[in-house]
């Protein structure tokens, strides 16, 4: 049989970056934000030849305009309810308006806030089953950041943890830690690089850097340098663009990405050779193949029956697991 496959050599080609800035209160979220937004636009600006546009969208009160008279940037405010779909049109709006760089503050209200997505599933029955409506409208958003051809810096709480330390005089003192990110688990993992700053002296440390510019930086305060060279990385040429989908084109994006991650989940457990994960893709669709599922709510529904089954299942052996044609 004839390949249909169309190989090409890969090409470096430019980067539109995803930033992400996550942290307790207080840890510098906003000002790191502007920095590293007021830094590119002065690298693209270099590049470019023409003024770049900032805008921030603003749902931290009154915390959005507190730096007005050091930065120069528009804002617009985010008003509750926070569904995803505001914050996905949000994006397409700003990229319309001929905005370069846009700086999301918060990421958390679409997850936590009135009317985000926790509220969302409990609107919805409040069952791991709600969660096949809630979690395609979230997948929106996200397609929405990767596909936007604009730079963009997010910004999360951190999820509250508390550290104790004992000094030499006995003295205790309680820090608060921002571990992790008050969105789903796994969302600071989607931007190019994720930095996680510290609430006592405002300092980053990279949690994910696919431009490796800051990975053996260690603890740094985050400045219109960095976002000189995040540009300057972003124009060499390393990495990936990836494509701008059209509002038509826009579910079949979303369907493939979800399968795709379906079937690395299938994969990781066994694929065809693990019985009790057939029986359950054949609850939805007769021969278990997820590839032939195109309903999206089908989609995010099995995705939930698939977490909570990987958490039950007992490991195949390597042995076991036969590549499939």
């Amino acid at each position: 049989m004839e390949s249909t496959l169309v190989i090409k050599q890969a090409v470096r080609e430019l980067v539109f970056v995803k930033l992400a800035l996550m942290g307790a209160s207080g840890s510098g979220k906003t000002y790191s934000a502007l920095r590293l937004a007021t830094g590119m636009a002065t690298q693209l600006e270099s590049v470019l030849g023409r003024p770049i546009k900032i805008i921030m969208a603003n749902n931290e009160k009154s915390r959005g305009v507190y730096y007005a008279n050091e930065f120069k940037y528009d804002i617009t405010q985010v008003e509750p309810p926070h569904e995803p779909e505001k914050y996905a049109k949000l994006i397409s709006d700003v990229v319309d308006l001929g905005y370069d760089i846009l700086i999301l503050d918060s990421t958390s209200h679409e997850w936590e806030g009135r009317g985000g997505c926790l509220e969302l599933q409990q609107l919805a029955g409040g069952t791991y089953q709600a969660w096949s409506k809630v979690t395609p409208r979230h997948d929106k958003f996200l397609t929405a950041i990767a596909d936007s051809p604009i730079h963009i810096i997010a910004t999360m709480r951190g999820k509250d943890q508390y550290e104790m330390e004992k000094s030499d005089t006995g003295k205790v003192t309680v820090t608060k830690l921002g571990v992790g990110a008050k969105q789903r688990d796994g969302f600071e993992y989607e931007f190019t690089t994720t930095f996680l700053l510290d609430q006592k002296d405002n300092h980053a440390t990279s949690q994910k850097d696919n431009t490796h510019l800051f990975e053996k930086e260690g603890r740094i305060l985050l400045s219109e340098e960095d976002g000189i060279k995040i540009v300057k990385w972003a124009n060499s040429g390393s990495g990936y663009t990836p494509r701008v989908y059209k509002d038509s084109q826009l579910p079949e994006n979303i369907l493939s990405a979800a399968k795709a991650e379906i079937v690395e989940k299938c994969k990781e457990l066994g694929g065809s050779q693990n019985p009790e994960l057939m029986t359950l893709l054949k609850k939805y669709h007769p021969k278990g193949n997820p590839n032939a599922i195109n309903d999206e709510a089908i989609l995010a529904k099995l995705r939930v029956e698939l977490d909570i089954f990987s958490k039950t299942a007992a490991p195949v052996a390597e042995d076991e697991i036969k590549e499939t044609n």
